[in-house]
């Protein structure tokens, strides 16, 4: 598809051909290119092309009356004096003789006629296009993706967001950011988004001077682009990144093929702890709510209790088979009493846990994975870049857990012993969140994490 820098080099081939010249008549061979404007040939008799300007993807025919607006879509392109074939779809005859055809193999593009006034308004307006890279500012950016629960690399394609950004220009300004493209915007800093914007501009300014990129089918006016030959990671499956020497990596993200270096655009594993009654659940679905990948081990655990081949292992060791399936009750009752036996069960179960988990993180293309496990010290899981505790004190815990599960001080105090203390949980963790107040606030503390911290 025709981006940004691939656009203009059109622009500047037909300006240097047709400026000037007049459409003395027009042949239409496939209507929906012309948007189904059945006045399109009338409009356009006799107009002369002052300019051709542009607008992110899209080319702006300036004549006397109205603007013309061509979206060349995937595979639109201009010919000037070349044969007619069956992918050519609208022909303009000129008064200097020369002959503009369109043609497109796939029928996507369309042209859409406007009144001359409308023409420096009516792609914002009514498409919603935004600026392109080189007339956004910081600001503008940083404040169209602040908030966003999508990727990055799906920002910079959507046209409302930033104009004129493709697919080949996003895998390149996200590799020289070195950010991850699925990272969410809402966990962009300014300062980050400051430099995504910074590599877009010069990636879309040096793709510009050298004529877009030609990899498939891309030429204007038989010119072919350069950039191709500074491409970074685009096409470049397989072969070293030049940076930290990791081995480039192509997977299909969001529908489109993304090239991404694992060194240079890591992902990050954290493990989500806390006590028991600290908020740690509601802080794991949070998490899910924003969008993120959260993998729940007591969810990996109970579908473990439901294998064949793991009800047959706890059985062997343990009276608690009950009609083929485990009895929980009576197997939290022997481990809750029986330090050996808890460990026993814990040999047998954290092994498949972790490979589960192992599993889950490998065929994910996540920026952010969080692992959800309220024993995560207690197991000595390692496999984390970082630990993040939701912590409460001690003694909200307590009441917490009364109120919440109808206990006893008694039964609640013996629940919280039965764990790592919430205090030496602090001291292990990498960064602590309070949750003190209301749940609210509990966000509040999770979006800063999210933004400033891992920053």
């Amino acid at each position: 598809m025709p981006e940004l820098p691939e656009v203009e080099s059109i622009r500047k081939n037909l300006e240097a051909v047709i400026q000037g010249d007049t459409i003395e008549r027009i042949t239409v061979y496939y209507r929906p290119i012309v948007s189904n404007d059945e006045s399109f040939e009338t409009k356009l008799m006799n107009q002369t092309i002052h300019q051709i300007g542009r607008e992110a993807k899209y080319l702006k025919f300036i004549l006397d009356d109205y603007c013309l607006i061509s979206h060349l879509r995937m595979e639109g392109k201009y010919l000037v004096d070349e044969p007619i074939t069956k992918h050519t779809h609208v022909v303009f005859h000129l008064k200097s003789g020369h002959i503009l055809q369109y043609q497109d193999t796939r029928k996507f593009g369309r042209f859409e006629c406007v009144p001359i006034e409308a023409s420096n308004t009516y792609l914002n307006l009514k498409k919603g296009l935004a600026k392109d890279p080189d007339q956004m500012t910081d600001e503008a950016f940083y404040d169209a993706i602040k908030n966003q629960r999508r990727s990055i690399k799906e920002l910079l394609l959507d046209q409302k967001i930033i104009g004129g950004i493709g697919n080949i220009y996003a895998n390149e300004i996200l590799y020289l950011a070195q950010m991850h493209p699925a990272r969410k915007g809402l966990t962009i800093s300014k300062e980050q988004s400051d430099l995504i914007l910074k590599h877009a501009k010069e990636v879309i300014l040096l793709a510009t001077k050298l004529g877009g990129s030609t990899i498939d089918t891309f030429e204007s006016l038989g010119h072919k682009g350069q950039f191709q030959q500074h491409l970074n990671v685009h096409g470049k499956t397989s072969e070293t990144c030049k940076i930290c020497g990791s081995t480039i990596q192509k997977v299909q993200f969001k529908g489109r093929g993304t090239y991404y270096c694992p060194g240079c655009q890591p992902s990050i594993t954290i493990g989500l702890t806390g006590g028991i009654a600290s908020g740690k659940t509601t802080a794991s679905n949070y998490l899910k709510k924003l969008g993120f990948m959260v993998i729940d081990s007591d969810h990996i655990v109970k579908e473990l209790y439901e294998k064949k081949e793991v009800i047959d292992l706890i059985s062997k060791q343990f009276d608690v088979l009950e009609f083929g399936f485990i009895n929980k009750k009576k197997l939290a009752q022997i481990i809750f009493k029986q330090p050996k036996a808890k460990k026993k069960l814990e040999s047998i179960l954290h092994p498949l846990v972790f490979e589960a988990i192992d599993v889950l993180k490998h065929q994910a293309f996540e920026h952010l994975i969080f692992i959800d496990m309220p024993l995560l010290f207690e197991v000595g899981y390692q496999d984390i870049d970082y630990s993040l505790l939701i912590y409460t004190k001690p003694s909200t815990q307590l009441k917490r857990l009364i109120d919440r599960d109808f206990l006893t001080e008694s039964d609640a105090l013996s629940r919280i012993k039965s764990q790592m203390s919430i205090l030496k949980k602090k001291k292990l963790a990498n960064h602590v969140i309070e949750n003190e107040k209301d749940i609210l606030d509990l966000y509040q503390n999770m979006n800063t994490y999210l933004r400033e911290v891992l920053s």
